[in-house]
């Protein structure tokens, strides 16, 4: 429906038209509180958005070698990722096509098969129906039984920069026009290493939040909420500095300094729904000068100046609708309910880096990212209360706003806004609204 001012009527209970949930006008962007907390909006994302569209499940790394195998899920829907013995990658749904227990438990490992715990059915790397459990005899199955052919098999997989993609969608449209402009910020991650390869080696941390898996994907591009929901970390660091092992991630030595390095710097709403925020180095004279220049030098040969810029600088990415990477970590959010999410954080290693790199890098995520850190438990404890906060539904709408008047369209589709607008989560609400509206 066309917005002409504030007003709107609230949709109707039952009514999942995308156009009655996402308002936009030329100088308005409301989201209504039912698309955070409604049931049956819930059901109808997991089927029209994540059944339909490119879908981030592992990395590469997580199984080098024939025989290994991880466990994921593409919406609610569990998943096997494992091997095959030629190294192609295999996605298969995780249910025994028998009576429907979980085939596969474990959430990595290596193993030749995958045995259904309930009555032994036996399938192969590839999800082939390898054997059946006293299938002969008096007591099996007749002559006639018609064996199916074994686990389902995701028909969609693609990889870009050893990052491993599903879709139930057999007709997706490839993977590099899904990532669009966001593979140009996934570069600049993965080319900080001189071999332009990461690999996920550490344990991931996992949290639970009870609050709408939305809330992950506009915030970890949102520039606006640094100052006042890390305000605590902003005063630790103000005081000891990168003493605790912050390896200069998080800038800033009071309040007035992190809000200007904050104002630096761009970001982008793309037409597939990723947000994106980038900031380039603006001297990288003071890298190759630095106790890590044989590093960056090495960088710079292999691939100049201009790049190396874009390399060295800082970037988030919220690639839609269930990817994030961010200082130097790979974060995946899994909806579990309209008021229930999953996230996993894993850090990565820039293979052929300085020893040095990497381990400031991991020190840094436990900093601020891990259990004891002060990063994500600030994040869930506001996506917590958001979600409380939406229990106030006589209050219809959701504002997203900020800096709608000064973002630019490019000739791709792209929007371009302020570090702190909100240019990257309007982006995510018009791909969610046209995919919406597709089902």
């Amino acid at each position: 429906m066309a917005v002409t001012g504030l007003a709107a009527r609230a949709p109707a209970r039952g009514d999942l038209d995308p156009d009655d949930l996402v308002l936009e006008g030329p100088h308005t962007y409301r989201v209504h509180t039912r698309a955070y907390t409604d049931p049956a909006v819930f059901e109808a994302e997991m089927e029209r958005i994540f059944s339909r569209t490119w879908v981030y499940i592992g990395h590469e790394s997580e199984i080098p070698h024939p025989g290994d195998y991880k466990t994921a899920h593409i919406g609610r829907q569990p998943v096997i990722v494992s091997r095959g013995d030629g190294g192609e990658i295999h996605v298969l749904v995780n249910r025994c096509v028998h009576r429907g227990s979980v085939v596969c438990r474990s959430p990595r490992g290596t193993a030749n098969y995958f045995r259904c715990p309930y009555h032994g059915w036996v399938y192969g790397k590839d999800g082939s129906l390898a054997g059946i459990a006293m299938r002969e005899g008096d007591s099996g199955y007749s002559e006639h039984f018609a064996a199916p052919a074994g686990l389902m098999r995701v028909p969609s997989v693609a990889t870009y920069r050893g990052l491993i993609f599903a879709s139930f969608n057999p007709e997706v449209p490839s993977i590099e026009q899904h990532l669009g402009r966001a593979a140009f910020l996934i570069d600049n991650k993965i080319d900080q290493s001189p071999v332009g390869e990461i690999a996920l080696r550490s344990d991931p941390y996992v949290v639970t939040y009870r609050g709408n898996w939305k809330f992950q994907a506009e915030n970890i591009v949102d520039g606006y909420h640094f100052t006042f929901v890390h305000e605590g970390f902003i005063k630790l660091q103000e005081r000891y500095g990168d003493s605790t092992g912050d390896f200069g991630v998080h800038r800033g030595r009071s309040m007035a300094e992190v809000r200007r390095i904050r104002a630096r710097g761009v970001s982008w709403g793309c037409s597939q729904g990723h947000g994106l925020s980038a900031k380039p180095v603006d001297q990288i004279e003071s890298l190759l000068d630095g106790r890590l220049g044989d590093y960056y030098r090495e960088l710079l040969e292999r691939h100049g100046p201009e790049r190396l810029a874009w390399i060295a600088g800082s970037g988030a990415m919220s690639i839609f609708p269930n990817l994030g990477i961010i200082h130097h970590q790979i974060r995946v959010w899994r909806p579990l309910a309209p008021d229930l999410t999953e996230v996993t954080v894993y850090p990565y290693e820039l293979r052929g880096a300085p020893d040095e790199i990497n381990q400031g890098w991991l020190r840094s995520q436990e900093r601020f990212y891990g259990p004891a850190g002060h990063g994500m438990p600030d994040d869930v404890e506001i996506f917590a209360l958001n979600q409380q906060g939406l229990d106030a539904s006589a209050v219809d709408w959701l504002i997203l706003e900020r800096g709608i008047d000064s973002e630019r369209r490019d000739e791709v589709g792209d929007y371009e806004g302020l570090p702190s607008g909100e240019t990257p989560q309007r982006a995510f609400w018009r791909r969610w609204k046209r995919l919406m509206a597709e089902g």
